[in-house]
């Protein structure tokens, strides 16, 4: 038996929600590693650079829980871009133990480059959808985030549509 194509039985919208997000996240991972090749970068990579650009001097743990990666998997990332002159890492002002992550020139330079490939990349999976249902899929992404890690804060509604779940996350049951 041949394992179904892509959107078609488990594989398609018959499948199971976790499934098909790892689904769509394993194949836009892979695209976004071919489109920042050229730019010598990993998405995880891109990923730090890209928080660090919006929020400079954050921490490595508060860039790890950025990142949704693990602390120790941030530093190898933030040891390898330090390296190659992208970070910079200094000393917090007042809490010894603390280095802050700041871009170097050449890491701003680097994002500043490889943003338009991820931007390409974005507008070729939100095709053909209008910008309120772009808007609802993208809510429903980061309601499914706070549910899972317990938060009990409710989605922005998209357009006035009613909610189809509790707001405490009892429907994961």
């Amino acid at each position: 038996m041949s394992v179904p194509s892509i959107g078609e039985g488990y594989r398609g919208v018959e499948g199971y929600s976790g499934y098909l997000l790892r689904q769509a996240w394993q194949a836009f991972r892979g695209a976004m590693d071919a489109a920042l090749g050229s730019d010598g970068l990993t998405s995880p990579q891109f990923g730090v650079l890209s928080v660090l650009g919006r929020s400079p001097g954050i921490s490595g743990a508060d860039l790890a829980r950025a990142c949704n990666t693990t602390p120790q998997a941030t530093n190898e990332i933030l040891a390898t871009l330090e390296r190659e002159g992208l970070v910079e890492r200094r000393p917090h002002p007042t809490h010894g133990r603390i280095l802050q992550a700041h871009l170097a020139p050449e890491g701003r330079t680097r994002l500043d480059a490889a943003q338009p490939a991820v931007r390409r990349l974005e507008r070729a999976i939100e095709r053909d959808f209008t910008p309120d249902e772009i808007e609802i899929v993208k809510a429903w992404l980061v309601a499914c985030a706070q549910r899972l890690e317990g938060r009990t804060a409710a989605p922005r509604r998209a357009r006035g549509r009613p909610s189809r779940s509790s707001p405490s996350g009892a429907d994961l049951a």
